[in-house]
C-alpha cells in the first residue's frame, strides 16, 4: 500500500458558498454560520438548510470536479481533477493531478487536499468514478488519457484506457493502480459505479468504435469487489454522427425489482435507457427515455429508502445545451415524483457566444439523509469550477411553491443584456402595495425576449398566475424542459395575449435539427403555430390584473386553462413527464408584469 500525500496548501484556497464568502481556518475549508444561511428564506428561495450550494475555488484555471461518496463512517470524500482542463495540451499532461478532499460535518467544511494520482508524460487524468462496497472497501476507477485523433476519430490513433486503485481503510491509503481492461483502446468518461444487493459490482462504459467518432456501450462486472472483471455481451448504440456522438457515458442503478436501469447520453434531445435482467451480463435494446436531454450525462443514485435520484441537464434546443441541471427523484424510472432545477446559467445575448455550463453530477446521500451533488460550473478551458449542492429532498418533493418578488428575479433565467440588447428591459414597480416586475423589449431589439424558471414538476396540479399585458404581444410557456428566453414558438402549452384576445395552444411534436459544428444533433420540438391555436372564449381587459390558471395531468396528456375564472378550455398535450419549466416572454415591442405565481401538487 502507498501512503498518501497532502497538498501544499500555502497556494490560494477557499470556498465561495451561495450566501457569502467562506473563511479558511486551520488548514480546514470551513463555511461560518452567517455564510450558510440568510435571513428569511421566502418565496422561491428555499428555507434554510433545504437546498445549499458552494464553489470550491483554488485559484486554478479550469479545475474538474469529480465523485463524491459517503463513507460508512458518515465522512465524505470530495475528489477533483486539478488544475486545468487535461485535454488542452499534451504538454500540460504530467501536471494534471486528482485531489481527494474530506468532510466529517455532512459537506459543510472540507480538509486540506489528499493526493490521490499523478498525470506523467504519457498520459492525463480525465474522469472518475468512486463507489465504496459492502466489504468496506472502497474502489475508484478513473481514466488516463492519452489523446484522441481528430483527424480520423478511430480508437486505432486514440487512448483513453481505465485503471482501479483500491482502499481498505475510509481512503487514507491506496493500492497500486491495475488497468481494467475493456478490450477497447479509447473509453469516454466515468461517471457511475454499481454495486447490487447481493454484492455484484458493476461499472458501465462507454468506447469509440470505428464507426468515426461514434462511441458505444457496455458494461463490465465483478463478483470478487473488483478484483476481477468480466465484460456484458451487449453492445448498445444510438445512432448519430460526428464528434462525440453515438451511445456514451451511461450511469446504472439497481431498481426495487432486482432489474438494473441505465441511462445513456445521445443526441436525439432524450436520454436512452437500457435494462438488464440478468445482473449486467445482458442488456436490452436501447430506446429514448421519457427524459428529455441536450447531448450530456445523466447520473444516478439508489437511496436508503429505495428511491432513485436523478440528475441530468434538463435543456434541449442545441446539441451542448446545458444551462440547466436537474434533479429527480422515481422509484421505477417511469414516474417522477418530482424534479427540481437546483443549478443553472444564464443565456448570452449573442445566442453563438460560448454559453457557461453545470453540468457532470455526482451523487452521494449524508448521513443525515440528504443529497450531496457535485458539478461543473463555468467554461471547461477558460474557468471551470468544481461546485457542490446540499439538498435535503424534502425541496425536491415540495407539493406547493410561491413565487413573488420578494427575492427579486431569483430562479429565473435571463439573458444578459450586451451589444445586441437582446435582454429585455426590466424595471420594478410598486402597485398596489405590491412589487412586480416589468418586461418590455429594447427599442434597438426586435426579436423576443423574456425570462423562464423551474416549478415543481406538474404531473398532476396546478399552476396559478397573476400577470398584466399592459402592451401585447406576451407569451407564456409551459414546457417539460428549460425554455428558451428568446423562443415563442417551442412549449407543451402556450398561451398569447395579443390585442383583447387571448389565444392557446398545445404543442405538436416534430424533430428538429440543430448541429453544432460535427456533430449531429435533432431533438423533439414541441412547436405552437397559429393555425393550431385556440381563441379563447372570452375578451381579456389587459389593463387589469390577469388571473390565469393551469391544470395538468400527464398521465392523461390533459391541459385545462382558464382566464379570470372565465370557461375552462381543454387542451392534449403529447406525452411527457410533466410540466417542469414557465416562460413569460414579450415580442413585436410587447410589455408585461409579472405579480406571483403558486404551483400546487396533488
Amino acid at each position: 500500500m502507498k501512503q498518501k500525500n497532502e497538498e501544499n496548501l500555502g497556494r490560494r484556497q477557499f470556498l465561495i458558498a451561495s450566501a457569502g464568502l467562506a473563511t479558511l481556518a486551520a488548514g480546514t475549508l470551513k463555511v461560518p454560520a452567517a455564510a450558510a444561511s440568510t435571513a428569511s428564506f421566502a418565496g422561491a428561495v428555499p428555507e434554510d438548510g433545504l437546498m445549499e450550494r458552494f464553489t470550491l475555488d483554488l485559484g486554478h484555471r479550469a479545475s474538474r470536479s469529480g465523485p463524491i461518496l459517503t463513507l460508512t463512517d458518515g465522512s465524505i470524500l470530495w475528489v477533483t481533477t486539478e488544475p486545468e482542463a487535461p485535454y488542452l495540451s499534451k504538454s500540460m499532461w504530467a501536471i494534471t493531478r486528482m485531489t481527494m478532499r474530506r468532510s466529517t460535518d455532512g459537506g459543510k467544511s472540507w480538509g486540506a487536499g489528499e493526493h490521490l494520482a499523478q498525470g506523467t508524460a504519457e498520459y492525463s487524468l480525465l474522469s472518475h468514478g468512486m463507489r465504496q462496497l459492502s466489504s468496506g472497501t472502497i474502489l475508484h476507477i478513473y481514466s488516463r488519457y492519452s489523446g484522441y485523433d481528430h483527424e480520423t476519430g478511430t480508437p486505432e490513433k486514440s487512448l483513453n484506457q481505465i485503471y482501479f486503485q483500491r482502499s481498505n481503510d475510509n481512503g487514507r491509503t491506496w493500492s497500486e493502480a491495475a488497468n481494467l481492461n475493456t478490450g477497447e483502446r479509447y473509453q469516454g468518461d466515468v461517471l457511475s459505479v454499481e454495486q447490487l444487493r447481493d454484492g455484484r459490482v458493476v461499472y458501465p462504459f462507454c468506447f469509440l468504435t470505428n464507426v468515426r467518432s461514434q462511441f458505444a456501450v457496455s458494461a463490465m462486472y465483478s463478483d470478487d469487489d473488483g478484483k476481477t472483471w468480466k465484460r456484458s455481451e451487449s453492445i448498445l448504440r444510438t445512432g448519430g454522427g460526428g464528434f462525440e456522438s453515438g451511445a456514451s457515458e451511461p450511469t446504472v442503478v439497481e431498481l426495487a425489482d432486482g432489474k438494473l436501469w441505465m441511462l445513456i447520453r445521445s443526441q436525439t434531445g432524450f436520454l436512452w435507457e437500457s435494462f438488464s435482467t440478468d445482473r449486467g451480463k445482458t442488456w436490452s435494446p436501447g430506446v429514448e427515455s421519457k427524459l428529455p436531454s441536450s447531448n450530456a450525462p445523466a447520473t444516478m443514485l439508489r437511496l436508503k429508502n429505495g428511491d432513485i435520484a436523478v440528475v441530468w441537464n434538463d435543456h434541449v434546443e442545441s446539441n451542448y445545451a446545458r444551462q440547466s441541471l436537474v434533479v429527480g427523484i422515481t422509484k421505477d424510472g417511469k414516474k417522477f415524483s418530482g424534479v427540481r432545477e437546483f443549478d443553472f446559467t444564464d443565456f448570452t445575448d449573442d445566442p453563438t457566444a460560448s454559453i457557461p455550463h453545470v453540468t457532470y453530477a455526482y451523487l452521494a446521500e449524508t448521513k443525515e439523509g440528504n443529497l450531496a451533488i457535485s458539478y461543473n460550473k463555468g467554461n471547461w478551458s477558460r474557468h471551470n469550477r468544481p461546485s457542490l449542492a446540499r439538498i435535503n429532498p424534502k425541496w425536491i418533493l415540495t407539493k406547493k411553491e410561491f413565487v413573488d418578488q420578494r427575492d427579486g428575479r431569483t430562479g429565473w433565467h435571463t439573458i444578459d443584456p450586451g451589444k445586441s440588447a437582446a435582454a429585455a428591459t426590466e424595471l420594478y414597480l410598486r402597485l398596489d402595495d405590491k412589487i412586480w416586475l416589468e418586461m418590455k423589449q429594447h427599442p434597438s431589439n426586435k426579436l423576443p425576449t423574456g425570462m423562464s424558471r423551474n416549478i415543481p414538476m406538474v404531473a398532476d396540479g396546478q399552476i396559478k398566475m397573476t400577470i398584466q399585458v399592459t402592451k401585447p404581444e406576451a407569451y407564456i410557456l409551459f414546457a417539460d424542459s428549460l425554455i428558451s428566453p428568446r423562443n415563442v414558438d417551442q412549449a407543451a402549452i402556450r398561451i398569447r395575449f395579443s390585442g383583447d384576445k387571448v389565444f392557446v395552444s398545445a404543442g405538436k411534436t416534430e424533430r428538429a435539427q440543430n448541429d453544432r459544428k460535427t456533430t449531429q444533433y435533432s431533438f423533439l420540438s414541441h412547436m405552437n403555430r397559429t393555425e393550431n391555436e385556440i381563441a379563447y372564449p372570452v375578451s381579456v381587459n389587459t389593463l387589469n390584473n390577469i388571473e390565469v390558471s393551469v391544470s395538468f395531468t400527464a398521465e392523461r396528456n390533459n391541459a385545462v386553462i382558464s382566464i379570470n375564472g372565465g370557461p375552462n378550455v381543454e387542451l392534449k398535450t403529447d406525452s411527457i413527464i410533466g410540466l417542469t419549466f414557465v416562460g413569460l416572454i414579450v415580442a413585436k415591442s410587447g410589455q408585461m408584469r409579472f405579480g406571483s405565481m403558486t404551483t400546487t401538487l396533488k
